[in-house]
C-alpha cells in the first residue's frame, strides 16, 4: 500500500470526526457510499458482542446510507426531540492500523468522544473499523463498525456520539 493511500484513508476518518463536531451533516453524509453499512453492535454479555444485526440487538444499525440520511433529516429538522439541543462534541481518533483487503481498505482505530449537553459532560469510547472503497475517483466510507466499550450510558446514543 502506498503511503499516499494510507494517508488519504486515515484523513477520511479524521474528516468524518470534524464533520460530526462541526455538525456538517451534508459533508458527513457525502463521505459515505450509497450502500454503506453503519453498525454498533450491543454487548450480549460482558465479553461477547452480538454478531447479526438482522436478528440480534444493536445499539445502532443502518444497512445503507438511506438510514443515515433519515437520521440527519431528523437532526436538522428538530424531529429528534431526544437530540434537542444537540450536544457540543469533540471526537479524537488514534492508534490507526491500515490493511488492504482486496479492493477495499480497512482502517482500524481507537476513538473517544467528549460530549457536553445541558450542563452535563459525557465520554464515549471504543474501537472502530472503517471500510473504505474508491468511488468516483475518491475514497468513500462503505462501512463503519463501532464497538462502544462503555455501553452503560444514561443518555441518548446517536451518530454524533461515536
Amino acid at each position: 500500500m502506498l503511503i499516499e493511500q494510507r494517508l488519504a484513508v486515515v484523513d477520511l476518518v479524521l474528516t468524518e470526526s470534524a464533520c460530526l463536531d462541526e455538525k456538517n451533516w451534508a459533508g458527513w453524509l457525502d463521505l459515505y457510499t450509497e450502500d454503506a453499512e453503519y453498525w454498533i453492535p450491543a454487548w450480549d454479555d460482558e465479553h461477547t458482542l452480538t454478531t447479526d444485526p438482522q436478528c440480534e440487538l444493536s445499539l445502532i444499525y443502518y444497512g445503507s446510507r438511506a438510514g443515515l440520511e433519515d437520521r440527519v433529516y431528523r437532526l436538522e429538522t428538530g424531529l429528534s426531540l431526544a437530540s434537542s439541543p444537540l450536544p457540543r462534541t469533540c471526537h479524537t481518533n488514534s492508534n490507526f492500523r491500515v490493511e488492504q483487503r482486496g479492493e477495499d481498505v480497512l482502517v482500524h482505530s481507537s476513538w473517544v468522544t467528549h460530549s457536553y449537553r445541558m450542563k452535563k459532560s459525557q465520554i464515549y469510547y471504543g474501537h472502530q473499523t472503517h471500510t473504505m472503497r474508491r468511488s468516483g475517483g475518491e475514497w468513500k466510507i462503505s462501512g463503519r463498525y463501532i464497538v462502544l466499550q462503555n455501553d452503560s450510558i444514561d443518555s441518548v446514543l446517536d451518530v454524533y456520539s461515536v
